[in-house]
This record gives C-alpha cells, sequence and structure tokens, in this order.
C-alpha cells in the first residue's frame, strides 16, 4: 500500500494513488465503477484521493462504510462543500449537498414527514403500480428499457412529491423536464468537473459559470410549476397527499417560502 501523507492534524490518511495537481481531476472522468473498484482492490476498502490540497475520501465496502458511519456518526453530519452543484446550481436548498445548519435543520425537518420509515410504508402500492408499467413496457419494446426506468422514476417521484395522479407517459412535458433535470445533475454532481470547487473565487468572475445558473433556473422553473399545480388542485379540492400539499399546508411552520 501507498500510505498518503498526514493531514495537518497529523492524522493519517487512508492509502491511495499519487496526488494531482489542483488543475487535475482526481476522480475518473469514465467507467467511474469499474475504476473504484480497482482502486479499493489495489488500496484497501478506503481510499485517498487527493488533487491540490483538496482531499477526497472514497469508501468502497459497505462494512467499512457501516463502521464509520456506527463510531464516527457525529463527524459525518456535515457535508463538504460543493460549489457548483450545492451553491451554484442547487441554491444551497439541497438537503443532500448542504452544510450543517439551521437550513439544514428546516429542510430535514420538512423532509421527515415524509421520508420516515413509517410513511414510506404507504408509498409501496405506488412504486409496485409503477414497476408493473415498467415490466410491461419492457416486455413490449426491450430495446429501450432505460427510457422506461426512467419513467418509472418519473412517475414515482411526481406521485410521491406533487400527487400527479394521471398516467404518466415518457412523452409527458413534466417527465421532459424532470429527465433533462437529471442530466445536468449527473453533469454537475461529479467532483472535479467544475474547477470552480478548487478555486472558489472564481464563481465571482463575471461570466463564468453561464450554465450552472441556467441549470439553476430551470429546476427552479420545474420545482414552482409543480407546486403551482398543487396549489390549483388544492384550491379546488382535488389534491391528493403529497410532499407539495404538506408543504404548501405548513409553510410558514416550517420557516421556508
Amino acid at each position: 500500500y501507498q500510505a498518503a501523507p498526514p493531514t495537518k492534524d497529523g492524522i493519517p490518511l487512508p492509502p491511495g494513488p499519487p496526488a494531482r495537481w489542483f488543475w487535475q481531476n482526481a476522480f475518473p472522468t469514465s467507467d467511474m465503477a469499474h475504476t473504484f473498484e480497482n482502486l479499493v482492490v489495489q488500496y484497501g476498502p478506503v481510499v485517498s484521493l487527493r488533487e491540490g490540497s483538496q482531499v477526497i475520501i472514497v469508501i468502497g465496502r459497505m462494512d467499512a462504510a457501516t463502521e464509520i458511519m456506527e463510531k464516527e456518526g457525529a463527524a459525518l453530519i456535515d457535508r463538504p462543500r460543493l460549489i457548483a452543484f450545492g451553491e451554484i446550481m442547487s441554491g444551497n436548498m439541497r438537503m443532500l449537498v448542504i452544510s450543517g445548519g439551521e437550513r439544514f435543520r428546516r429542510l430535514r425537518k420538512t423532509m421527515h414527514t415524509h421520508l420516515q420509515p413509517k410513511a414510506a410504508e404507504a408509498y409501496q402500492d405506488i412504486q409496485r403500480d409503477a414497476a408493473k408499467e415498467a415490466i410491461i413496457d419492457i416486455l413490449n419494446d426491450p430495446d429501450d428499457h432505460i427510457r422506461h426506468f426512467q419513467r418509472f422514476a418519473a412517475a414515482v417521484i411526481l406521485r410521491v412529491a406533487y400527487g400527479k395522479s394521471t398516467p404518466t407517459s415518457n412523452d409527458d412535458a413534466e417527465v421532459v423536464r424532470l429527465a433533462k433535470d437529471f442530466e445536468h445533475i449527473r453533469a454537475v454532481i461529479r467532483p472535479g468537473t467544475f474547477l470552480v470547487d478548487r478555486i472558489p473565487f472564481l464563481r465571482y468572475v463575471p461570466g463564468y459559470g453561464r450554465i450552472l445558473h441556467e441549470y439553476h433556473e430551470f429546476e427552479l422553473s420545474l420545482f414552482r410549476d409543480q407546486l403551482a399545480r398543487v396549489a390549483d388542485d388544492m384550491s379546488r379540492g382535488e389534491a391528493g397527499p403529497s410532499f407539495g400539499k404538506t408543504l404548501l399546508e405548513n409553510i410558514h411552520e416550517h420557516g421556508l417560502s
């Protein structure tokens, strides 16, 4: 094993490949799963990737992940700073990547009602119905299986999040927009894709990150349009249970706008 140098606190890092310069991306640009598997086989279940002064820890085995989360849970509450994805594209409002603090606590409280295990049991019928439709689609058109799975995911998300009860097809405008948003997320979330994550002041350079701001506006428009539809259904007394309905009913209690 090639041991990585210790941190500033003198704590040794897990082993890993040689460090990259800060402008080089330590993350693989393709075939990520196989590359990580090879690194884990070579260096062990926990691997350090270094680009400049930034250190990325990859946990490649379930046992190691479980042990770390059980023993060091308090140290895992916060999130690493992801400027491109978390701050610019997501506007610091995506719970998955924002740092711990008051905003995180408000978002977690808002999400808890619909994501706790007991509440999730209510989604089984929704997932089962969508899965049946996906299986039928695959049997009828196996060559387009990727789009069928995308439709399955979109149908479940739209039903749980916004109460969409009408049949969902791949050609629905909502599904097309949701699939486009997923493409944006996949393009941005990979660490090292945007230089601003390594050189933070770039976000203040005029014109830099224009595409990230465009992705943010696209996603915000999608979210607002769906909430507007839920609000319209509520005004007519036709809104079924959904995360969006609960959010609108308790928006002041959660301190969100």
